[in-house]
């Protein structure tokens, strides 16, 4: 652009305003060409652009170019790397800005450009005051001047006021100093003469305030903003502005979040007024839902803040009844009565599906979780007690009927200290009634509220009084025949409650931690009393389903075919497995019926799964999610089936399995498949109930187990930074993990040592699941297994050097101690083919060579700086993995330790053998090492503490019991921690030390007693007494 046309542009204020309007332009062409124009504009000439911008602000009669203009403005402020700013403007030019936009807003009556020429005096303030304008000070003297005028009382202007208003709340960390002067003046806003507007913007610069302020001196004056905020609020409903009331509400939810302990001296006022608005009263409330839940809102966050007091100011007993009230209100109006709920069977039981339940009810179910765990238990329960016997046996009103089984299911979880017998059995009773009522959606609360109360109150609520009426209750209305009020979508709810019923049973129960010695071998007997009788006739409409969805009468989803099993045929399936678990051997007389139905279903999927069906037309993606969900059920529920009726029974049906199989076990799999993780789960429980003949499954299950034991689960260290950016990093060193490039929602976090890593979820999970399974086939197939070591050792031997992923790791030093025996002993009973190659010495010192290095190198403290280890430690990607610590080393000695135990003497070089004292030797020396640093760094933090002391004023902070109050919650939190500390993981390695060198004596004798004396003298001088003593003639002590 030339400088004549730029010079027209700003010398002519009409040309400029056409510039600014054409930025504004529908069209793209126009608004682009404009845009860029006026970016040449700005960077050339900045000051021609802002005084321009402000006089075109001041002048123009369109709202919206004075509007554009504040914005352009703003930008100068705060602008990007290539703009000019605020500093590229000339003294006279800033001078001018500062008193334009001051004058200006003083004069606009346009409510949208005042509130934004307050956002560019906001933003020019901040930088003012930040120092961001060097050479000119840090202050603004002429701004407080013209707020004390804006504020005035008798200025006309709304939108000035407002907008003033606005300013204040945006520099109140910047206006501290005056915030007593300013209180009564904002408070004055807030009267009943003002502008709704402005009575809003005044309640938002209190609460501006109180999240700047600290010293009660400074907060006090504020205290009267509060009452004056709930009267305006009364104004603006008895006016029926509900959008102000409702901006005033959330503004109050923030002054109670802000400052709870200003409140306690109007409590008695503001908590029933609002409870009156949420709907706690008698009547329909004729406020909008959102203004009903503001007002809760603001109820609940006082209770959530100051509990005690809240409880102190109203009474715990009022104010809970005053509550349950509410919530009940909720519940009940926020449910829709619709015709259609019962009709689709398809229709999932899940409450987070039900289109009927609004936004009113789920809130409501919200309140009655944060009432129940802030208010006093006993008050609680009692009010709900109270609202059920009042409403459980209305039978006008079905709703008020469900309210009361949705209130129960959220509030007595948090009440059950208090639940003693006497209520359990109220309960069940209730349960009882609900579950027989005449309304299908009473009968689906009260199996939702079942499924729940059997995991709050559990076992108690099972094997009490009413726990056999409460089963057959259930069984009752899943043999009832499908009618209008027991459709297919309470059965599906109901085989749910008999889940969480049966889970709850298992479930230690807190009352009788005393006699848990007693308890261990009655319980069993207890369950198996209660549930036997049921047993029969429970399976048969739960067998009816499982039979109809291996027929193929499953449901029909849009535009599929009725191959998609209904919720009730799954839920059914799931009942069964969980019955099969609790029962064990009683579940016999049921499995050969059930088993051969479950079966017919993973037959009947099979042709469908995997996505050559979905490829082929032959089902849809829809129904192929479907149907791998209940492949994952039928293979769950033959698998623990199995595991109950032991192998004799489960002999039969081998055959079956091994096919099903190899049809599922697929190497092409991915993590993120539903059925991966309990395929591989399915292993366990098959290989526990078949022992040494679980060896027929290894021909389809093995690969795969293998594969998914020696994923790579992406370790990465994340940044200190945040947890957020470390997760996200690249993967600059190239990961050999095919998950590697996964996106966040896939990640898991975990903490080793003293640093924090992040990992693929998915593939941690299914490692986790693989590595289990090839755990209990190590322990239940014994020596059977012995033709496999080294498939075996060569995927569970690295797994030792995963010391970072805690579970994996535990399985694999359990397992491989367990393989080398069993292998051992399959070799010196002669039971391997004679030309099987594990079967020769070089397999087994093989073997050995890798589990003994292995350990070896990561009880070593050194060992990443020897080549050959190095090149072991490494991670997949050739990165280092994170130094062992000494928890670790000492878990490794324990192997260690198993490993010499199950070997004959002549197995172990000598090489091997010092190659295992000197590492020990190194774990203890370095473990002595890291007690003298943390000592060191101990006394460094007591004389630092002591100097602080010293230091520390006597000034009285009135806030500082809050903070008493949450280091003494900290505190409670450290003290729950059960995790190995330092000093306790230094010392189990020392015991492990001592019994390892005590194995070696025993096997080797004077032969290792230089070695031993070696280990022995790296001790501390006060710990190697007891450890001559512990390995003295090889005995441990």
């Amino acid at each position: 652009m030339s400088a004549a046309q730029i010079q027209t542009i700003l010398s002519n204020a009409d040309s400029f305003a056409e510039l600014i309007s054409q930025t504004l332009s529908q069209d793209n062409t126009t608004r682009r060409t404009a845009e860029d124009i006026y970016a040449q504009l700005k960077q050339q000439r900045p000051d021609a652009i802002a005084t321009n911008l402000l006089q075109l602000m001041r002048a123009s009669s369109d709202p919206r170019i004075r509007s554009t203009c504040a914005v352009f403005l703003r930008k100068f402020l705060k602008p990007g790397r290539k703009d000019a700013g605020w500093t590229n403007l000339n003294r006279a030019v800033k001078i001018s800005l500062k008193q334009g936009l001051l004058e200006g807003l003083g004069v606009e009556l346009d409510r949208t450009v005042a509130k934004q020429t307050a956002d560019v005096i906001v933003a020019l303030a901040q930088l003012i005051f930040d120092g961001g304008d060097p050479g000119n000070g840090k202050s603004w003297p002429e701004l407080l001047t013209a707020l004390q005028g804006w504020l005035n009382p008798q200025v006309p202007s709304t939108a000035t006021r407002e907008a003033a208003l606005q300013v204040v709340a945006g520099l109140s960390v910047h206006l501290k100093q005056y915030s007593g002067q300013l209180a009564a003046v904002i408070i004055g806003c807030l009267g009943a003469q003002e502008d709704p507007d402005v009575q809003v913007a005044a309640l938002r610069a209190v609460v501006e305030f109180l999240q700047v302020l600290r010293k009660p001196k400074d907060l006090r004056p504020y205290q009267a903003a509060l009452p004056a905020a709930l009267s305006a609020l009364q104004s603006l409903i008895s006016a029926g502005n509900t959008t102000a009331a409702e901006n005033i509400l959330t503004e109050l939810i923030h002054t109670a979040e802000c400052e709870p302990g200003l409140w306690q001296p109007h409590m008695k006022a503001a908590i029933p007024g609002m409870l009156t608005l949420a709907g706690s009263g008698p009547g329909a409330s004729t406020l909008p839902g959102d203004l009903q839940r503001l007002a809760a809102e603001f109820v609940l966050t006082l209770v959530d803040m100051k509990p005690q007091v809240v409880q102190a100011e109203l009474g715990a007993g009022p104010l809970a009844a005053q509550l349950v009230a509410m919530l009940a209100h909720f519940l009940t109006t926020g449910i829709e009565d619709d015709a259609t709920w019962a009709e689709d069977p398809m229709a999932s039981p899940d409450m987070d599906e039900d289109d009927t339940l609004d936004e009113m009810h789920r809130y409501g179910l919200e309140c009655a979780i944060r009432a129940a765990e802030q208010l006093e238990s006993a008050a609680m329960l009692r009010a709900v007690v109270d609202m059920t016997a009042a409403w459980a046996q209305d039978a006008g009103d079905w709703r008020k009927r469900h309210a009361v089984l949705m209130c129960l299911s959220q509030v007595v979880g948090s009440c059950k200290e208090v639940v003693k017998a006497a209520e359990v059995t109220s309960l069940a009773t209730l349960l009882v009634n609900a579950l027989r009522d005449p309304h299908p959606r009473v009968r689906w609360a009260a199996c939702h509220t079942v499924g729940i109360l059997s995991d709050d109150l559990g076992p108690g609520l099972q094997l009490g009084a009413g726990g056999a009426a409460l089963l057959k209750a259930m069984t009752e209305l899943l043999a009832e025949p499908e009618n209008p009020s027991c459709p297919q979508r309470v059965k599906a709810q109901a085989c749910r409650a008999l889940v969480g019923f049966l889970e709850g049973l298992e479930k230690e129960d807190d009352a009788d931690e005393e006699d848990e010695d007693d308890e261990i071998p009655t319980q069993p007997k207890v369950q198996h009393q209660l549930l036997l009788p049921f047993l029969e006739p429970l399976s048969v409409p739960l067998l009816a389903q499982v039979e109809r969805c291996a027929a193929g009468e499953g449901g029909a989803v849009p535009g599929g075919r009725a191959l998609v099993p209904t919720p009730l045929q799954e839920f059914s399936m799931d009942v069964i497995t969980h019955l099969s678990v609790v029962l064990g051997n009683a579940f016999a007389p049921c499995f050969h019926v059930a088993m051969p139905r479950v079966m017919a279903v993973l037959a009947r999927a099979a042709p469908f799964h995997g996505p050559s069906a979905v490829a082929s037309g032959a089902v849809t993606d829809e129904e192929a999610e479907a149907i791998v969900r209940v492949q994952v059920g039928a293979l769950e529920c033959a698998a623990f089936m199995c595991r109950a009726a032991g192998p004799a029974a489960a002999a039969e049906h081998v055959p079956n399995i091994v096919a099903m199989l190899g049809l599922l076990c697929r190497s092409d799999i991915e993590s993120s498949s539903p059925l991966l993780v309990p395929l591989l789960g399915a292993i366990e429980p098959l290989a526990s109930c078949l022992g040494p003949e679980a060896r027929h499954l290894l021909g389809p299950a093995l690969p795969l187990l293998v594969q998914w034991a020696s994923k790579d689960v992406g370790l990465r260290a994340l940044d200190d930074a945040s947890e957020v950016e470390g997760a996200a990093s690249g993967d600059e060193s190239g990961s050999g993990s095919e998950e590697s490039d996964r996106d966040d929602s896939d990640l898991s976090l975990l903490v080793y040592g003293d640093a924090a890593y992040r990992c693929t979820g998915s593939v941690l999970v299914a490692k986790t699941a693989a590595v289990s399974a090839l755990e209990e086939l190590v322990a239940k197939m014994g020596p059977t297994l012995a033709r496999q070591v080294t498939i075996l050792s060569d995927v569970l031997v690295p797994r030792l050097l995963e010391y970072y992923l805690e579970d994996i790791h535990l399985m694999a030093r359990r397992a491989l101690p367990k393989l080398l025996r069993n292998y051992l002993l399959a070799l010196s009973q002669g039971t391997l083919p004679p030309n099987d190659p594990t079967g020769s010495p070089a397999t087994a010192q093989a073997v050995l060579l890798r589990m003994w290095q292995t350990v070896t190198v990561v009880i070593h403290p050194e060992a990443a700086q020897a080549e050959a280890s190095a090149r072991l430690l490494q991670m997949p990607d050739g990165s280092q993995r994170p130094a062992p610590t000494t928890a670790t080393r000492a878990d490794m000695v324990e192997v260690l330790t198993q490993i010499v135990d199950c070997v004959e003497g002549t197995m172990l070089q000598q090489a091997w053998v010092a190659e295992a004292f000197g590492a020990l030797q190194a774990a203890v020396a370095a473990a002595n090492h890291e007690a003298r640093e943390e000592a060191s760094e101990d006394e460094d933090a007591l004389e630092s503490s002591q100097d602080k002391s010293m230091e520390a004023d006597d000034s009285v902070d009135l806030d500082g019991s809050d903070a008493e109050e949450e280091e003494d919650e900290d505190d409670g939190e450290e003290t729950d921690d059960e995790s190995e500390s330092p000093g306790e993981a230094r010392e189990r390695l020392r015991k492990q030390v001592e019994s390892c060198v005590a194995a070696f004596t025993r096997k080797y004798g004077d032969a290792v007693a230089a070695l031993a004396q070696q280990v022995l003298a790296a001790q501390q001088p006060e710990q190697q007494r007891d450890a001559v003593v512990t390995v003295r003639n090889g005995m441990v002590a």
